[in-house]
């Protein structure tokens, strides 16, 4: 059964308020299956701001060890207000009450319990303690509301799966993770050049499928929530024979699967459109939200600014030998869709649209709880959004020398 309703005057009121944006034109909404598919017509919608400065910021490139932060890999407030900042370099978890006060650490580098040798992430989990992903151990941590260890376990995986990057936490007592399938290799894929084998590996697009999964935090497996892909690579290679070099890049441009999970289930888009798809809390899809505007065609100045943008310490002619190096890999011809998600409080999906490495500023896209386009966000380039609550957005802000904070924003609804 398929119907359209009309939300325009009312979504240009509560999205736009005092903007001056047009009205929205007709939001399809299908429903198909017990899937409800909203489609939505570009619409010049502002959702809201952020403050220009921070409410609270925690970081400096100098002062007490705690606030010097190596790679802020994740940071989330608990029930209270305190701040969970996981500090990768340092394989450490520094928690700061409301005020940005240090209030302990957990955590070190190691191998035993407590310890970590990569540390993806840290979460507040809902029984008032802490969730600590493990990279290279393929673990999960739980430390007490008191700062202790308490249980550690092993991320358990099906024979065909690979290397499990955890993402956060997607439930009360679930982790979600993104999985890379095994490569299966043959005979025949083994023989021929070095280049060869190295394509069989690395490069084309069975190379590409990646899964979202989730975990109890006993290690056990739940489920398959979604497939993916991974961006495309492609290879280049030097010499002949025993002696040839070959070496893979990421092709720009290439749209990636991203998923981000809370409460309320999961959220996951290919990159290849202004999509997301919505699964529940049993893991079923249940909501897809589209925004029905075409991607920005590519072009060979986009090139040139991506490269421009990412080689910022080559010389002019490593410049152009790496845009020509693109320009002969198999480029898509329109830019990505979206490149970051955020399933935030209430159950609202914020979506980040590519942006190109020299864009000051990055376009967020809010999606509804039922799939209803609401509006954008702009958010500085140097900002990676954390977590969206209680009328403020958690960032992560890196500045001109590369020093991170962890920064507090006001948000304001327009």
């Amino acid at each position: 059964m398929s119907r359209t309703v009309f939300l325009g005057s009312l979504l240009a009121l509560l999205a736009c308020g005092d903007s001056g944006a047009p009205p929205q034109s007709a939001t399809t909404v299908t429903d198909s299956a017990g899937i409800r598919v909203v489609t939505t017509p570009p619409a010049d919608l502002v959702y809201a701001g952020l403050a220009e400065e921070p409410a609270l910021s925690i970081g400096d490139f100098t002062g007490p060890e705690e606030i010097l932060f190596g790679r802020i890999a994740s940071a989330r407030r608990d029930a209270i207000g305190n701040l969970v900042v996981a500090d990768g370099q340092a394989h450490e978890i520094r928690i700061f009450d409301t005020g940005g006060r240090h209030l302990q650490s957990l955590g070190r580098e190691g191998e035993g319990p407590g310890e970590f040798k990569s540390l993806p992430g840290a979460w507040p989990a809902a029984d008032g303690g802490i969730a600590a992903a493990g990279k290279i151990l393929d673990r999960i941590t739980q430390f007490g509301a008191a700062g202790t260890p308490t249980a550690t376990a092993t991320l358990a995986r099906k024979d065909d799966l690979g290397g499990i990057f955890a993402i956060g936490l997607a439930g009360a007592d679930i982790v979600l993770s993104r999985a890379s399938p095994r490569t299966v290799l043959t005979l025949a894929s083994l023989s021929g050049s070095p280049k060869d084998i190295v394509d069989a590996m690395i490069v084309g697009e069975e190379n590409r499928r990646i899964l979202f999964v989730r975990h109890r935090f006993d290690g056990t497996l739940v489920d398959t929530v979604a497939e993916g892909r991974d961006a495309l690579r492609a290879s280049v290679s030097r010499g002949s024979g025993m002696e040839m070099e070959v070496s893979t890049f990421t092709v720009p441009f290439s749209p990636r699967s991203v998923a981000a999970g809370s409460s309320h289930g999961v959220v996951v888009t290919d990159g290849s459109a202004y999509g997301v798809q919505v699964f529940g809390e049993d893991g079923s899809l249940r909501l897809i939200a589209r925004l029905d505007d075409p991607r920005p065609i590519r072009t060979d100045a986009h090139v040139e600014r991506y490269v421009r943008g990412t080689r910022s310490g080559s010389n002019e002619r490593q410049i152009q030998d790496v845009i020509e190096r693109y320009r002969q890999s198999p480029l898509p011809d329109s830019l990505p869709g979206y490149t970051d998600l955020l399933f935030v409080e209430g159950g609202e999906v914020w979506a980040q649209r590519y942006g190109l490495p020299d864009e000051p500023m990055r376009r967020w896209d809010v999606f509804a709880p039922d799939g209803v386009y609401l509006g954008r966000v702009a958010v500085p380039a140097s900002f990676r959004i954390e977590e969206v609550s209680r009328g403020e957005v958690l960032v992560v802000a890196t500045d001109e020398l590369g020093v991170q904070r962890v920064q507090l924003r006001a948000l304001t609804l327009k």
